[in-house]
This record gives C-alpha cells, sequence and structure tokens, in this order.
C-alpha cells in the first residue's frame, strides 16, 4: 500500500471519514481469490484525500486471511483504479467463510489480533503499511482503517529528515485485540508496547521547499505528545504539546502539525554563545511557552585578585579543598560561593544576615562566557531545579520513557549526568543505567572516560559534579555530594538547592544561606 504526499493542510484535529467501494466480482468459493477495496482517511473537514493522494494497493502488498481451515498468505494484484485489487493465495489456505483479512500480513498475530511496530517506516514521503482489517462472508473484503494519522508538514533550507520519533502518554504501539464494530473498527491494548514510535526515512527526506511525514497511532485520546525530529547529520529538534492539551486522534482521519524555519531548532547545532553548552532543556512553562536553556560549559569560578570571573574548562572539573582559602586577595580560584554573593563572592561570614539579598552570578561579565555584564546568564529557580529533575517531558533512545538524568562518573568525577530532550546517546558508547533513580545507586552504575564524555556532550549531556561544599573558610564532600544554590529564597536563613550524594538526591533542598555551594549558570534559548 502507498500513499502519495499532498498540500498543506491547516493544524487541527478532525472529524469525519470516507470509505471507497468497488463493484463485486463472483465469488470463487475456495479462499484461493479475493477482492478487495480499502478505506481512504479524511482530512478535518470530511473530505477525502486530495487527488493524487489516495491510498493504493501496490504489487508487493500482502494480507493475511483467516477461514474456517486457519490462516492463508495473500498477495496483492492491483486493478484500475488501485484502490481495488484482487489478492491470490501464496501458502496456506484459509478455507470458507467467515473471513477475517489483516494488512500488512506481518502485523497479524490471530483473527482478530495484530503487533503494531514500534518501527514505521517511509520512502520518498510515501506512507508503507498502514493497518487495515476486514470481516466478511464471503471473498469480497471491504478493509477498514484501524488507525489514525499524524501528519507533519515540515519546512526549513538546507536540512534533510532521517527519522522522527512520536512519545505519546500511552502505549501507542504493542500487542492488540481488534473489535470489527460493525465497519468502525476499534483497537484495544494488551501487551508488549511502548510510549514511543520512531519513523525512519529509508533515504534522508530534504525539506527545503516543505514536505509531509505520516505516522499512524492508534485512536485515542493523549495528555501530551513530543516529536522529536533526527536530520541527517544525527542532529535531533523536539516539540512537545502544551501542557494541559488533550490530543485526540480519530480512526481513519489524520491531525496537520506544520514547523517551518522558526520552529525547527536543532539542539546540538553549535549554540553560537561563548561557553554555552550544545544541549537544550525544557525548565518550565510559561503562559503556555515552554522555557528552554542552555547549560554553560562548566562550574562557575571566580579568581578574587584579578576580579575575574570564569566557567571551568570542562564540565567535571571543580576546585575542590582549595576553596578553603577564600578571601578579598587570593590569587586561586574558587568554586564554592555563598547565596546570592554575585556582588561580594569571597564572603565567608557564617552570619545569617550577611546573605538577606541575592545578587544573581550570572550578572557579572565571565571571561569566557561573552566577557560582558548582564549578558543573559542567570541562575535557575526553585521550580525550575524541580522541572529539570522530575517533570519534564524526555524522549530518549535509553529504554526508558522521560529519561532526565543518571548518577555517574566522568573522567574519575562523580556527579550527575543530565539528558537533553531528544538526547541519542552515541553509537559505541556504554547505555546509561539507574535512569531516574534518586537513592542508593552510588556512582559505579555508569563510568565514562573524557573521550566517551566528549561524544556525549557534542549529544547534549550536562554533567554536575561532586563538588563539596564549603562552611566558613572550611570546605567539606569534595568529590562526595553536590550542592548547586538556586535563586529562590527558602524561609527565614533558608535558601533553595539542589543537592546529592552516592545515595540520595533532592531537587529542591533548603539550605542555610552561607553555606558555600556551587553555581552552574544558564541561559535561555532566545
Amino acid at each position: 500500500m502507498k500513499k502519495n504526499v499532498i498540500s498543506l493542510m491547516s493544524l487541527a484535529f478532525l472529524a469525519g471519514l470516507v470509505s471507497l467501494t468497488s463493484c463485486k466480482k463472483e465469488n470463487t468459493g475456495d479462499g484461493s481469490q479475493f477482492y478487495a477495496t480499502m478505506e481512504q482517511c479524511a482530512d478535518h473537514y470530511g473530505k477525502t484525500i486530495l487527488n493524487g493522494s489516495v491510498l493504493n494497493w501496490t504489487s508487493s502488498d500482502q494480507v493475511n486471511i483467516y477461514g474456517t481451515a486457519g490462516s492463508g498468505l495473500y498477495t496483492a494484484q492491483p486493478q484500475i483504479p488501485a484502490t481495488n485489487a484482487v489478492f491470490n493465495n501464496i501458502s496456506g489456505r484459509s478455507g470458507e467463510a467467515p473471513y477475517y483479512a489483516i494488512y500488512p500480513a506481518l502485523i497479524a498475530t490471530a483473527s482478530n489480533a495484530v503487533t503494531l511496530p514500534a518501527t514505521q517506516v517511509t520512502e520518498d514521503g510515501s506512507l508503507t503499511g498502514y493497518p487495515m482489517y476486514a470481516e466478511s462472508t464471503d471473498n469480497h473484503l471491504a478493509f477498514k482503517n484501524l488507525c489514525g494519522l499524524l501528519k507533519l508538514h515540515l519546512t526549513k533550507a538546507n536540512t534533510n529528515i532521517s527519522s522522527i520519533a512520536i512519545t505519546a502518554s500511552s502505549e501507542i504501539n504493542g500487542n492488540y485485540t481488534v473489535n470489527y464494530n460493525g465497519g468502525n473498527p476499534t483497537l484495544a491494548y494488551v501487551s508488549d508496547g511502548s510510549t514511543t514510535t520512531t519513523l525512519t526515512c529509508t533515504t534522508a527526506q530534504a525539506i527545503d521547499n516543505g514536505a509531509d511525514f505520516y505516522i499512524y497511532l492508534p485512536a485515542g485520546s493523549y495528555t501530551s505528545l513530543s516529536i522529536a525530529i533526527t536530520n541527517d547529520q544525527d542532529v535531533t529538534c523536539t516539540k512537545n504539546s502544551n501542557e494541559g492539551t488533550t490530543i485526540t486522534i480519530y480512526r481513519s482521519q489524520y491531525t496537520t502539525i506544520s514547523l517551518g524555519e522558526n520552529d525547527l531548532n536543532f539542539t546540538t547545532e553549535e549554540p553560537g554563545i561563548e561557553g554555552a553548552l550544545p544541549g537544550m532543556f525544557t525548565v518550565g512553562v510559561v503562559n503556555g511557552e515552554t522555557v528552554k536553556v542552555r547549560f554553560s560549559q562548566g562550574n562557575l569560578q571566580y579568581q578574587a585578585s584579578t576580579n575575574t570571573w570564569r566557567f571551568a574548562e570542562n564540565q567535571y572539573d571543580y576546585v575542590g579543598a582549595d576553596n578553603s582559602n577564600i578571601n578579598a586577595t587570593y590569587s586561586g580560584w574558587i568554586d564554592l560561593f555563598g547565596w546570592g554573593t554575585g556582588s561580594n563572592p569571597t564572603l565567608s561570614s557564617t552570619n545569617y544576615s550577611d546573605y538577606d539579598t541575592f545578587v544573581d552570578w550570572g550578572s557579572n561579565a565571565i571571561s569566557n562566557g561573552g566577557n560582558a555584564s548582564n549578558s543573559g546568564w542567570r541562575t535557575l529557580s526553585e521550580i525550575e531545579w524541580y522541572y529539570l529533575f522530575y517533570t519534564r517531558e524526555n524522549n530518549t533512545n535509553l529504554g526508558i520513557a522521560n529519561a532526565r538524568y543518571a548518577k555517574g562518573k566522568v573522567n574519575n568525577i562523580n556527579g550527575v549526568i543530565l539528558f537533553p530532550e531528544g538526547y541519542t546517546h552515541p553509537t559505541g558508547v556504554t547505555a546509561p543505567t539507574g535512569i531516574n533513580a534518586t537513592d542508593n545507586t552510588g556512582w559505579n552504575n555508569n563510568n565514562y572516560s573524557s573521550t566517551d564524555w566528549a561524544e556525549m556532550e557534542t549529544a547534549g549531556a550536562v554533567f554536575l559534579p561532586a563538588a563539596g561544599d564549603r562552611m566558613g573558610t572550611s570546605a567539606y564532600d569534595v568529590g562526595g555530594a553536590g550542592n548547586y544554590w538556586s535563586s529562590s529564597i527558602s524561609y527565614l536563613d533558608y535558601a533553595v538547592s539542589a543537592i546529592f550524594g552516592s545515595d540520595y538526591l533532592y531537587a529542591v533542598c533548603s539550605s542555610f544561606r552561607y553555606m558555600g555551594y556551587s553555581v552552574r549558570l544558564v541561559r535561555n534559548n532566545d
């Protein structure tokens, strides 16, 4: 079966359906030959698909037909028009009526059961293998569509698409039973499915002048939908539906979503901002718009003797015990700061009242971060740290939906690895384990060399090293705990931080404001 592409339709969610029929031929009565028609999809106005873009049978199509003798495999002989076909037996035998037919044959598991694949294939923009089902008391089969279609119209100059992954709020592939339901069939999920289905292009498809991609999904209402689009350079751009939005997919109908030049921003392109990492992370939704940030290349550091701010050269770098040398003339570097000390970084007092005002460290000129004051660098808020660790939806290839972080070692440094939306783990690098685990995972589940980490960083991963903490002029837990300030107050003399150790992780924790903690700045993806 093949579907030719059509022109752009407006974004909407759909109603109506249309089926096509053909003249019947005489019944051979022996189950060796069948005559088939197919149902066409409708757009949201209830019209049939436009001329030149119909679903057609092709000579490579095969169906499985069940009857009194069991099941037989049949291959198509397209007719004129190609919405009709004669199917001839090539193996097995279905015997006498009643007949139950499933297309494509490979998804059939029983007369009323199918397995929807987790990977679909598109060839030159054509839809292949759109699941259909028919029941009949003779050898004339009127196939009905089992799923609905998500149609993506993508446009971006100098861009070729290699795959598209759809992640929904419930299973969209796996084993299903079929209820014919008087010609309006329904699917009931049974087992062994996942929430992510990937459309793979046999050859990367250019979208310079706009192109359409079709992905079939079980009919139903989905409370979230994530679309991860990967180009031929293995760079991924992810778009998420707005929170609180229910997306309904209707059987035998298609929903069109259009994404253009300003919508498609592939995540691991060079950010063009000094000191910014390639991966983009969603940290909240404000007025219906997602807030995405890029992290700085490393933890923030300060040299008092020259009044110089910088980001650590590598994500796994930290100062450690030398933070005990903190003072207004120290010629070394420090990277553990009292809360809000963007204007007084060497403050080491343990007097609560000295930390009543928050001045963001990002307001300073950072030598390897653009070297301009108030250039957009900032500290995450309490809500944003929480969203980063616990809320955001993340389509990954790590085997767990919404994989957001894992503990591990990078260049033999303990810490936490953050995975951006649409993250694809580098081929040949061991996949991380202990995904989203807060307790009792230790640091040894994932151990990456600096070489492996360079590939992961390019793919968008972020590392927060366990740089310890400082109280007064004494450093503690260096290498054993990570403590990162937010911009948010807690109560009394406390502020909010994100903290972790080998057997704990809290994205929101109240800490004394005089404690010296790490600072990892971000900037919005403008």
